[in-house]
């Protein structure tokens, strides 16, 4: 999302052509807000939904993202010339291998595609906050984040995380990742306690300063309040 809004904005020229695959219609991250961007930059954004479980109306494809499926959906892809395309994919480690497989069929230079995965390292972590570390576990807390101008107040569950929650509520906060790697969730800790599952994207100096990943971070008090940007 941060990424195609930035290049609809920021580059003029540019086309974006996204396939995104889902378990279900309900899984959709941000599905209301793809709709309304397409309609915005009509011929510059294209979305192709594939589901896994699509319901009996269902137009559009489904099934499993497999090779086959794959280069079939590529297909509906306008080709603007090697030279004038870049490949960016982000999932799972066996779709992504998937789409490796499938471009270097398709001579795609390396340099064109980028990859974001979603495994991390295996690490010694640390808790940035241990106090109350079982609290996070039983009790649910109010969370305030601050971004691009806007307070969003909401109610984090036992168990889950600051970002899942807010996307569950369709608040349209940065991420990427979803794993505590790539930092596009990061926000500042003015109050209260976060404990983060993983902080290997963290420097100890951003840990020390009171930042935060929200796609890993869950409160433990009442009183978080995030500032993201």
């Amino acid at each position: 999302m941060a990424i195609s809004k930035e290049i609809l904005h920021g580059e003029p020229q540019s086309i974006i052509s996204l396939i995104y695959a889902n378990r279900n219609i309900d899984s959709i991250i941000f599905n209301e807000k793809l709709e309304a961007i397409q309609k915005n930059f009509e011929g510059r954004f294209h979305v192709i939904h594939i589901l896994d479980d699509a319901p009996l109306n269902w137009q559009g494809p489904s099934g499993l993202l497999n090779p086959e499926k794959l280069r079939e959906l590529m297909e509906r892809i306008p080709d603007w010339g090697i030279e004038k395309t870049q490949y960016l994919m982000c999932g799972p480690e066996g779709m992504m291998n998937n789409i490796d497989t499938i471009l270097a069929a398709l001579n795609i230079p390396k340099d064109k595609i980028f990859k974001e995965s979603f495994v991390a390292g295996i690490t010694h972590k640390k808790e940035v906050v241990v106090e109350a570390e079982s609290d996070s576990k039983t009790a649910a807390h109010e969370v305030t984040i601050i971004y691009d101008g806007e307070e969003y107040k909401f109610t984090v569950e036992p168990g889950k995380t600051i970002l899942e929650t807010a996307l569950a509520l369709d608040i349209d906060l940065p991420y990427s990742c979803q794993s505590g790697l790539c930092t596009a969730c990061r926000g500042k800790c003015l109050s209260g306690k976060v404990k983060l599952d993983e902080e290997e994207g963290l420097s100890e100096a951003e840990l020390s300063e009171g930042y935060v990943l929200t796609c890993v971070g869950h409160p433990l008090t009442g009183d978080v309040v995030i500032e993201i940007g």
